[in-house]
C-alpha cells in the first residue's frame, strides 16, 4: 500500500522542515519524497532534522513545477487546513488512508503539501483531484508542515497494518498530466465559442473542473471527450497543442 504513495512538498522555505518531513515519513514506512522548487536544498539543516532519515533525502526527486511532480499520478491529493471554494472531494486523514488502501496498487497517489506560510495557490490546487484536511482549532489551525506530514503518514501506516485483499485494477484512469491537457483544451474551446460571455469565468471554470475531478473519467472516456474537442478546433490549433504537450 505505501509503495504507491509519494509525498510532495511545494516550495518549502526552511530546509529543516524537509528533514523533519523525511523523518516523519520514515517512521511511518514512507520513503518517496518529491520537492517542488525548494528554497534551500540540499542543506545541512535538512540533514540535521532528518535524524536518521538521510537515506530519504539522498533519493529525493526535485522538480521545477508541481505538474512535473504529479504528472504521472492518477490520484493527486491536496492538503489544507480549511475547505476551498469549488473544492474537490474532501477527506479527513483516516478517510484518506482508507482511500489509499482501496486504490489499486498500479495507481500512483501523490499527497501534496503547500508552502509553510501560504499553502497551495489556487492554480496548484486545481491540479489536484482530491483534498485532505486536518480538523483543528478554528482559531488557530495552521499546522507545521512536518506535523501535517506526520499526522497523515500515521493514518496511512495504521491502515497498511490491517488485512485487506488487494484491489484488482479493472479500469484505467488518466494521469494528472492527461487531465490537465483536457481541461485546458476545454477552456479554450469554451472561450472560442463565447461561452463565458456574461458569466464569471473563474467561477464557472472552477465548477467544471470540480465536476470532472469528482467524477474522474476512465481513460477511454477521456479519449471520447478529447475527440469531441478535436471536432471543435482547427487542425492548426490541435497541432500546436500537441507540440506544446511534447
Amino acid at each position: 500500500m505505501l509503495e504507491k504513495i509519494r509525498i510532495v512538498l511545494v516550495n518549502t522555505y526552511h530546509p529543516g522542515n524537509i528533514g523533519s518531513a523525511a523523518r516523519a515519513m520514515k517512521v511511518m514506512g514512507l520513503d518517496r519524497l518529491y520537492l517542488v522548487s525548494p528554497n534551500h536544498f540540499p542543506h545541512e539543516d535538512a540533514n540535521t532534522m532528518a535524524a536518521g532519515a538521510e537515506d530519504i533525502l539522498d533519493k529525493v526527486v526535485i522538480c521545477e513545477t508541481l505538474e512535473d511532480a504529479i504528472g504521472d499520478c492518477e490520484h493527486v491529493i491536496a492538503t489544507s487546513a480549511r475547505p476551498r471554494s469549488h473544492q474537490v472531494p474532501a477527506m479527513t486523514p483516516p478517510e484518506c488512508a482508507v482511500f489509499a488502501r482501496e486504490t489499486p496498487a498500479e495507481e500512483e497517489i501523490a499527497i501534496v503539501f503547500g508552502r509553510e506560510r501560504s499553502g497551495l495557490t489556487a492554480e496548484e490546487y486545481e491540479l489536484c483531484n482530491k483534498h485532505v484536511f486536518i480538523p483543528a482549532n478554528p482559531d488557530y489551525s495552521i499546522l507545521n508542515m512536518a506535523s501535517a506530514v506526520q499526522i497523515i503518514a500515521y493514518e496511512l501506516y495504521q491502515k497498511s497494518l490491517t488485512h485487506f485483499e488487494p484491489v484488482k485494477k479493472e479500469i484505467e484512469l488518466p494521469s494528472a498530466k492527461e487531465m490537465k491537457f483536457f481541461l485546458e483544451r476545454m477552456e479554450e474551446r469554451l472561450d472560442d465559442a463565447g461561452y463565458f460571455k456574461g458569466k464569471p469565468k473563474d467561477v464557472t471554470l472552477g465548477k467544471l473542473r470540480a465536476y470532472f475531478q469528482r467524477n474522474l473519467p476512465e481513460k477511454a472516456e477521456l479519449s471520447l471527450l478529447q475527440g469531441i474537442l478535436t471536432r471543435l478546433e482547427s487542425e492548426e490549433d490541435w497541432q500546436r497543442r500537441q507540440n506544446n504537450q511534447d
